[in-house]
């Protein structure tokens, strides 16, 4: 019986040796055909991220134009898409009331004036006289001469007041533009009581941005002064370049996702006419490196706290530790391991797969 046992035992330790011995041979035996490979080089390595941004006006370049004044609308010269100049009419206010009362003052300037023209000879004659009027009378003279002078600067105050609120009256375009809205039509009354109503919208489509929102996992990388390219979706083909002018320091929480808003100027918009509200699709460089042996993700494994790749030496398959450097979600820097020109497993899941087939 002990002698059964002995044979058994002899049987079992060369069976686990021959099948220890298989397994090992699977990492240094296989023919390079029976998986999939891929020749390691060296190229630029970019970690770039999308982010979504809508085009917005800049500070200043969008407008709402409205009247100083109460009054009926007399005129509307524009229409949205309307493109205007800095100083052109948009429109007017009926103004026959403050023209009457343009030719009540002038009026009034006229007879002051002709008030003063009286007094300033009186004076002339009385101070002729001389010695003949007592020092009182040319006093006097003197004195409305000073009442008639301020009468005539305070009816030249009102004319010139009545001057500047008749050209209130015509609405004009303070930038140059396109009409973006108009609020407003002929034979409208308007009240500009306690705000000044709004006629029209302008817009000014050369000064545009975009305002675009980064994940706070990669607003560390993005800095002012960085370039960037875009894609707005209305205009899909073409690749747009932009650099990054400012980014806000308080987030805005979106759907419990953590963003930042990132001002892009636009450096050239290629002659597309893009508009305001208009989606854009931002790529970021957050970080690049040249020349650098990277690979893809598929061909690393992790086992016993190291990473490691499949290479072919000779005809025989062995394991590399690397040591890893830039990432990104496709591909991964071996900053050293590989030297480039190596040949290794393209897909280490097939890997395993082999050697589990093979183990049966």
């Amino acid at each position: 019986m002990r002698w059964m046992m002995f044979i058994a035992g002899l049987l079992l330790t060369g069976f686990l040796a021959f099948r220890s011995d298989s397994v090992q041979n699977l990492v240094h035996g296989q023919k390079a055909v029976d998986l999939p490979t891929l020749r390691v080089s060296r190229s630029t390595l970019t970690d770039s991220t999308v982010a979504i941004g809508t085009i917005k006006a800049k500070v200043g370049a969008e407008v709402k134009v409205g009247s100083q004044l109460s009054g009926i609308v007399g005129k509307l010269a524009v229409n949205v898409g309307d493109k205007v100049s800095k100083g052109d009419v948009l429109a007017s206010l009926r103004n026959e009331d403050l023209r009457a009362r343009m030719a009540a003052l002038q009026a009034d300037l006229a007879s002051a004036l002709a008030d003063q023209e009286y007094a300033e000879s009186e004076l002339a004659r009385k101070e002729r006289l001389g010695d003949l009027l007592s020092r009182n009378d040319i006093e006097d003279a003197r004195r409305n001469l000073k009442v008639k002078q301020a009468a005539v600067e305070r009816v030249r105050a009102s004319l010139a007041d009545s001057r500047i609120t008749l050209g209130y009256t015509v609405i004009r375009a303070p930038i140059s533009g396109t009409i973006a809205s108009v609020s407003t039509y002929e034979g409208e009354t308007v009240a500009a009581s306690f705000a000044a109503p709004t006629f029209v919208t302008i817009v000014d489509l050369k000064r545009l941005e975009v305002q675009s929102y980064v994940d706070e996992t990669d607003i560390g990388k993005v800095k002012v002064g960085q370039h960037v390219t875009f894609r707005v979706e209305a205009f899909s083909g073409h690749d747009l370049d932009g650099v990054v002018r400012a980014i806000y320091p308080k987030a805005q929480l979106v759907n419990n996702v953590v963003n930042y808003i990132v001002i892009i100027d636009i450096l050239d918009p290629q002659g597309l006419l893009l508009r305001p509200e208009m989606t854009v699709q931002v790529s970021f460089i957050l970080e690049q490196r040249e020349n650098t042996v990277n690979i893809p993700r598929s061909a690393l494994f992790r086992e016993g706290g190291r990473t490691l790749v499949i290479l072919r030496a000779g005809n025989e398959w062995v394991e590399r530790p690397v040591k890893l450097g830039l990432q990104t979600p496709q591909r991964i820097e071996i900053a050293s391991g590989l030297g480039g020109g190596e040949t290794i497993v393209a897909d280490t899941q097939a890997w395993k797969s082999h050697l589990e087939k093979a183990s049966r």
